[in-house]
This record gives structure tokens, C-alpha cells and sequence, in this order.
């Protein structure tokens, strides 16, 4: 019994993969929300080509590093950059205060945060909307878009 049902859920999952590969439009992007609200939205085949939404939470966003992949995004619990600010300099003169973020190899993942157990920043790089990142504490959810076409990536209420 055990042994179908867990042939059943790898088959299911495999189903699903197809699926998004079949509704995928060729681009791949990673929308951050903070607290419920979307704040960032990074394309992740190209991650200079990011939009800011226009939420009170703007500004606690950091994309000057786009160039080399590595965003900054409020985290609820991520507070005390210590540990951060002795392996990135950047973080530390910019007095930077937040979740750094990844983008690499067509994958986001998380390079730093803070949580019970650091279970975030344990996830393995993503790019598939099947294995969104959830740090929960943080209130951060890095949902992965397969299905939108380039032209709509930008919303008119977007920032640069």
C-alpha cells in the first residue's frame, strides 16, 4: 500500500513538471513578497531586469548589486547582520538590514537570513513554480512565474 501511494505522488509530481514545462513561456521569474505584498519581482534569466513594486516597503529594497545577482528584501526576523557583515563588505558599509537573495544559473535562492533553524536558507536554488521558498518567520515567499509572457512583467505601479 505505502509502496503505490508513494508511486502515485512521485508520478503526480512528475505530471506536474510536465504540465509547467507545457504552460511555461520561456521566461522564468521570481516574485518576492513581504508580508503578503509583492515588493520585487526579478527576472531570472537576466537579474539587471528587476522591477521595484511601489509599496511602503520600497525603499528597504537593495538591487545595486543586480549586476552580480544579489538582491536585499526585508525579512521580519532578519535583524542582527553580524554574521552577514563580516563575509560582505557591501552589507556592512551600506549598513544593509534585511535577506539576501540569489540569483544564478537561472535559480534564486537565499544566501542569508534569520529564523529558527535557518530553514530558508537551507533550500536548494529554485527556478520551478513546484518548490516556491517560504520563510515563514521572515514573512517572505519567493513564488516562481513560468507562465507570463515578457510584456507583462512590468505592471504600470512598478519602480526602477
Amino acid at each position: 500500500m505505502i509502496v503505490v501511494i508513494l508511486l502515485a505522488a512521485i508520478s503526480s509530481t512528475g505530471i506536474l513538471k510536465l504540465i509547467e514545462t507545457i504552460n511555461s513561456t520561456g521566461e522564468t521569474y521570481a516574485q518576492v513578497t513581504y508580508s503578503g505584498e509583492p515588493i520585487i519581482k526579478i527576472n531570472l534569466k537576466d537579474p539587471e531586469d528587476y522591477f521595484v513594486y511601489d509599496t511602503e516597503y520600497k525603499n528597504d529594497i537593495q538591487a545595486e548589486k543586480a549586476s552580480q545577482g544579489i538582491f536585499y528584501v526585508p525579512g521580519e526576523t532578519t535583524t542582527d547582520m553580524e554574521e552577514l557583515y563580516e563575509t560582505d563588505s557591501y552589507a556592512r558599509e551600506n549598513n544593509i538590514v534585511g535577506i539576501k537573495l540569489l540569483v544564478e544559473d537561472g535559480k534564486i535562492s537565499v544566501l542569508y537570513q534569520e529564523s529558527p533553524r535557518d530553514l530558508c536558507q537551507l533550500e536548494p536554488p529554485t527556478n520551478s513554480s513546484l518548490r516556491p521558498i517560504v520563510c515563514l518567520p521572515n514573512k517572505v515567499v519567493i513564488k516562481i512565474i513560468t507562465t507570463q509572457e515578457y510584456d507583462e512583467f512590468r505592471p504600470d505601479s512598478s519602480l526602477e
